[in-house]
């Protein structure tokens, strides 16, 4: 009986022993799996989270401009009344501008108007010189010692009193120069007319044909 009951304790002990290394085997290997799948999972899990915060994120960003928009769209017509406001306030002077470029522009032809007509008199008073030296010449010149077809150029300065200054020669001959000296000079003084003897002193040129 001892024998017997020395050999059961001992297979006990022996299946107890085996019993529990592989209760140990299981367990470890299954608390692998069980972390491999947790870790797996774990991704998924995140970037549904992750999902979630971007679309929260979303709502809160459009939210506020969706609002923003229906305010410009509400405040629109309000700046559109103030600009019309302005518009309207700024047209009384706009209009007081064009009317004085109006005057302005009528103005100026009248100026010209009175600068031609000045330009004219002068003109008219330069011709009348020139026929009195012509004149001069035909009268005092011998004509045998010109030449047809030659000329010279004379400038000389009209003062405003009539008389005459700095007789020149600019261009020609010095002998047909001194010919007509004379000439000139008994053609000075000139009667001015007030509307124009502002305008003197001032140079009076003259190219003189033979």
């Amino acid at each position: 009986m001892r024998a017997k009951t020395k050999n059961f304790f001992e297979d006990f002990l022996i299946l107890l022993v085996i019993a529990i290394i592989i209760y140990a085997v299981y367990s470890f290997f299954f608390s692998s799996e069980e972390e491999q799948t947790q870790i797996t999972n774990s991704p998924v899990i995140i970037e549904k989270e992750d999902k979630k915060e971007n679309e929260e994120n979303k709502e809160s960003i459009i939210k506020p401009l969706e609002e923003s928009l229906e305010k410009n769209i509400e405040e629109s017509p309000q700046e559109i009344k103030i600009e019309e406001e302005i518009q309207t306030s700024q047209t009384p002077e706009i209009s007081e501008i064009k009317n004085e470029v109006e005057v302005k522009i009528e103005e100026k032809p009248e100026l010209k108007e009175e600068v031609i007509d000045e330009k004219a008199k002068i003109e008219k008073f330069y011709q009348s010189i020139r026929e009195k030296i012509y004149s001069n010449i035909e009268k005092n010149t011998d004509k045998s010692a010109l030449k047809s077809g030659e000329f010279i150029n004379i400038r000389v300065t009209i003062l405003k009193d009539g008389r005459f200054e700095q007789l020149t020669l600019t261009e020609g001959k010095k002998e047909y120069f001194e010919l007509i000296k004379t000439s000139v000079y008994k053609a000075f003084p000139v009667q001015i007319n007030e509307d124009i003897k502002n305008s003197f002193p001032r140079y009076f040129r003259m190219k003189i044909e033979f």
